[in-house]
């Protein structure tokens, strides 16, 4: 594999290779071709296609001069089956000219902050000065998969179409991880002499939602089978871990209203969240209150506790009393009061010191 990435759908890399290489993209540029057009289109609106369109050549969808398509049937031809034909036709159908539309894929591109990519067509053929990078790619793919509708359609596995005369063409997504891969989610192919065979895929896997970018692999099978790769590699490495346990010991908190007397503290809540468990060992911090004014009520918040790795913060989990403490009564606040000032003419003890928390 060339070049490639795998990150976390919240845009967490976990692997790279030649991430910021400039590399030729083929069909993988209908991603941005379909966020322009969700973003500037009507997905009801008809578009009845003309020769240009249906003559693009290569990939294609077989959409005829004069059949009328909805945008959204365009955009299902195009990322479904990668069809240049239905690229074309959206381009000419969002914008005034062909050109026009790829001047505002390369607008988004600067919108995004992608550095590394340029677009010269919708559709991905070979030609100067269209390129991107892998880690270009993973951002954009993130983006794309934010709206509901690309996140629907790139997930498909087949596509119908029907042509001007009725007939209609049920048609099969070029990804095959989609029907055989676990939790995959589909996103784009590419292919051309100049890119190479590639591929971008999403997973997901309960709370673990994965991106990997493959390309310029030397055969169809060979980028499904890094795909794959990366992706197993992923969900075995980045998996949801238990940071904190409800009702775990946290140690104490002294009640200023009382002499020697300090209320047990605890976790408050069970916290899960993926952990990538080659970022390092996880640590603990117990932050909790120096004191606290009766009455105390069970579950009272009292602290919170980091769980770091690595130096980032990965949750902050509260602390709570573990029991109920009530205000002291008129005598009893007395006799606490007296002797407080009688330890401080005497140099008596004064409140009981706080106990540690466990250090993990």
């Amino acid at each position: 594999m060339a070049a490639g990435e795998l990150l976390t759908m919240d845009g967490r890399v976990l692997w790279s290779r030649q991430a910021d290489a400039r590399r030729a993209m083929a069909s993988i540029t209908k991603i941005m071709t379909a966020v322009v057009v969700l973003e500037n289109a009507d997905l009801a609106a008809r578009a009845t296609i003309d020769t240009a369109s249906a003559s693009v050549g290569e990939s294609t969808s077989y959409i005829r001069p004069g059949d009328t398509l909805t945008v959204r049937e365009l955009l299902e031809a195009m990322l479904v089956v990668s069809g240049n034909d239905a690229a074309f036709a959206l381009a000419s159908h969002t914008s005034t000219s062909v050109a026009g539309f790829v001047a505002m894929m390369n607008a988004k591109a600067a919108q995004l902050g992608l550095k590394g990519t340029h677009f010269a067509n919708p559709h991905g053929l070979d030609a100067k000065d269209h390129y991107t990078t892998a880690d270009d790619l993973a951002a954009l793919t993130r983006y794309a998969m934010k709206n509901p509708t690309f996140r629907t359609i790139v997930a498909k596995d087949t596509v119908t179409l029907t042509s001007k005369d009725g007939t209609k063409r049920t048609l099969k997504s070029t990804d095959l991880l989609l029907d055989s891969y676990p939790g995959a989610e589909g996103v784009k192919t590419g292919w051309t002499d100049k890119a190479g065979h590639s591929v971008v895929s999403a997973a997901r896997r309960s709370a673990v939602e994965l991106v990997s970018i493959v390309l310029g692999t030397v055969s169809d099978a060979a980028r499904f089978r890094q795909a794959r790769k990366l992706l197993d590699w992923g969900f075995k490495h980045y998996a949801p871990a238990t940071l904190a346990t409800a009702g775990t010991p946290a140690g104490s908190v002294p009640v200023s209203d009382y002499l020697d007397k300090a209320v047990p503290v605890m976790v408050g809540v069970t916290t899960s969240t993926p952990v990538f468990d080659l970022a390092g060992p996880l640590s603990r911090r117990y932050e909790t209150a120096s004191q606290v004014s009766a009455p105390v009520s069970k579950g009272q918040l009292l602290g919170v506790v980091l769980v770091s790795q690595g130096g980032k913060t990965l949750a902050r989990v509260p602390v709570v009393a573990a029991s109920a403490v009530a205000a002291p009564g008129p005598w009893e606040a007395f006799t606490i009061w007296t002797t407080r000032l009688w330890r401080g003419v005497f140099g008596g003890q004064g409140m009981a010191a706080p106990v540690p928390a466990p250090s993990t």
